[in-house]
């Protein structure tokens, strides 16, 4: 639509002067609607010649279309649910599965150790730390965690615990043969 045609069709709906109509649609960037918001701003545009009017009118309940992209809180609500829901269910489908020389001591969901990590974390992690140094060892199986990258840290830390206890029984073995020929030497002294 060409800017003279604007302008008409604004006067018309606005019942404003030639004048009156380009000046609001060059404020408006020649956009019709918002030059009918500019004029009504203006107090230039009588209620009963609008028929653009930008101007709320009051609906009832029944007719009032509640846009189809706003999100509501019991949407939120609704979404956090279902993510929840499905969240439990991924972690009930995967297992921390516990061993002590390769045979099965204990197999929990994942969700149930979740928990236990959320209720008692220092106590759970300790537990589980002291089990490594114990000759306990630990994987995960299931369709979502169970991946072999997953289970590679795991058997990681497993790996530097057994070094670590091996360097202690090895350290343990040497102060006592350290002992041992400290005993012998100071016996075969006193009896010489």
């Amino acid at each position: 639509m060409e800017h003279i045609e604007m302008v008409e069709k604004l006067r018309e709906k606005a019942n404003i002067s030639y004048e009156e109509a380009k000046n609001a649609l060059e404020q408006a960037n020649w956009d019709l609607l918002d030059a009918m918001v500019y004029l009504e701003k203006e107090g230039k545009v009588k209620e009963e010649s609008t028929s653009y009017s930008t101007k709320r009118e009051k609906k009832s309940k029944q007719s009032y279309d509640i846009p189809k992209d706003t999100v509501g809180v019991g949407d939120l609500f609704s979404r956090f649910f279902r993510f929840l829901g499905k969240l439990i269910q991924k972690g009930n489908q995967n297992h921390l599965n516990v061993y002590k020389e390769g045979n099965p001591v204990i197999s929990i969901p994942v969700t149930v150790f979740a928990i236990l990590l959320m209720c008692t974390f220092g106590t759970t992690l300790f537990v589980m730390i002291l089990g490594l140094f114990f000759g306990f060892h630990y994987s995960i199986s299931g369709p979502d965690l169970g991946r072999e990258d997953v289970n590679k840290v795991i058997h990681k830390a497993s790996e530097v615990a057994d070094n670590i206890k091996d360097e202690f029984k090895e350290a343990a073995a040497k102060k006592h043969e350290k002992e041992n020929s400290q005993e012998a030497q100071t016996s075969d002294g006193d009896g010489a």
